[in-house]
């Protein structure tokens, strides 16, 4: 009986502890934010037809094209889009093509959905509670200020140094990794980033307990158009029209030294028609969706002037920090090392090639690496990154 006791009191300290913090994070959001969350919930809610369960356990809800969250954003209310959109064009491939290198696989359109998707006219959403729309609200605000705030905020990256250059988009094939080892409020990404002035797009993998309450690696989008930023899908802003869940799904359990090594290929490219920003996925660029041109008032409203590819994390001060890439400092083998390889750019004229003139920089050397190995056969141009954070 004084066990049953202790167990019960257990109980009703724990959901207290756990109704107190959902309080907490509430009361950081202003009133017309938190009645934003409960209206997006609703509706979200009330159009799905159909459901579809990963084999990672992920759940996503088939929603209304034109119900959406993007379509919350002002700019996008009198929109003219529809679900049969693509790009006008593609950009001319590049006139060397290189061989994969041996024991790698790349991640599709189709890994673990055995063909699911929505019906015509119907996007994949992940399914959320109010507690997910809270910490991933929470989590965009705070996310814009960390940025290149050192000691908290740390980087390792290969970036484009030619300040005449301009470019219609970028892409890789970026190794990606599990990560159980990070924990609350820090994050771990490898990605790429497009930018021009306060304009920014990156696409890439993450760990990010802050956004998802877990440690899973998955598939993560980001944009920021001057004051308005947004991770995903739940927010005003980025265009779904893929019915094949891809956005914030999880990526198969793998770790450094195991083959194959699986990678993300991830390009981002700029219709020179509309202006808008493709994200595509996969070695055959399937269209996922795109940031309208419109939502951008300054800087990607035109080309971008920079691109970087690599890792950043996050930790808060006094933490033992995250593990970037691998989570292991460089050993000069892509067995081993986390790698963005074909590091390519689109230039002004729509032609993909290599990403020339570049530069690398690391805030901690002490903690994460990064090497630009230039082009390699059959890697293209290549870059390797990561480290096991401070301790």
């Amino acid at each position: 009986m004084r066990m049953r006791g202790v167990l019960i009191i257990a109980i009703v300290l724990c959901k207290l502890l756990c109704y107190c913090e959902s309080q907490e994070q509430s009361a950081k959001l202003s009133r017309d934010e938190f009645l934003e969350i409960e209206n997006q919930l609703e509706r979200l809610n009330k159009s799905s037809i159909k459901t579809i369960k990963t084999q990672h356990g992920d759940i996503y809800d088939c929603i209304d094209f034109y119900e959406q969250p993007a379509f919350d954003h002002p700019l996008l209310k009198n929109h003219k889009y529809d679900f049969q959109m693509r790009p006008s064009s593609h950009p001319n491939p590049m006139v060397r093509e290189n061989k994969p290198p041996k024991n790698v696989k790349q991640v599709s359109i189709n890994n673990g959905l055995k063909g699911e998707k929505c019906p015509t006219g119907f996007i994949p959403i992940r399914r959320i509670t109010k507690e997910d729309l809270i910490r991933a609200k929470l989590f965009t605000k705070s996310y814009t200020s960390r940025i290149n705030s050192p000691p908290t905020f740390h980087h390792a990256l290969v970036y484009t140094s030619d300040p005449t250059k301009k470019y219609n988009g970028g892409g890789t094939f970026a190794s990606f990794y599990t990560l159980y080892n990070v924990t609350g409020s820090q994050y771990t990404f490898g990605r790429i980033k497009l930018q021009n002035g306060l304009d920014i797009i990156q696409a890439g993998w993450g760990v990010n307990p802050s956004v998802y309450g877990d440690n899973k690696t998955r598939i993560f989008i980001y944009f920021q158009a001057g004051e308005l930023s947004c991770f995903n899908t739940v927010c005003p802003g980025f265009i779904l029209v893929d019915p094949q869940p891809m956005i914030e799904m999880t990526l198969r359990e793998t770790h450094p030294g195991n083959l194959p090594t699986w990678e993300l290929p991830i390009n981002i490219y700029r219709d020179p028609t509309t202006g808008n920003w493709w994200f595509q996925l996969g070695e055959n660029y399937d269209n996922i969706g795109y940031w309208p041109s419109s939502i951008f008032s300054g800087g990607l409203k035109d080309l971008a002037t920079y691109i970087d590819w690599g890792g950043e994390t996050y930790s808060p001060l006094g933490q033992i920090g995250p593990p970037m890439g691998s989570g292991l400092l460089l050993k000069q083998d892509t067995r081993y090392d986390a790698y963005c390889r074909a590091l390519t750019i689109i230039n002004e004229a729509h032609i993909r090639e290599d990403a020339k003139n570049t530069k690398i920089s690391s805030i901690d050397i002490d903690f994460y690496l990064v090497k630009d190995w230039g082009f390699r056969r059959n890697f293209g141009h290549l870059m390797t990154y990561g480290g096991s954070g401070p301790r």
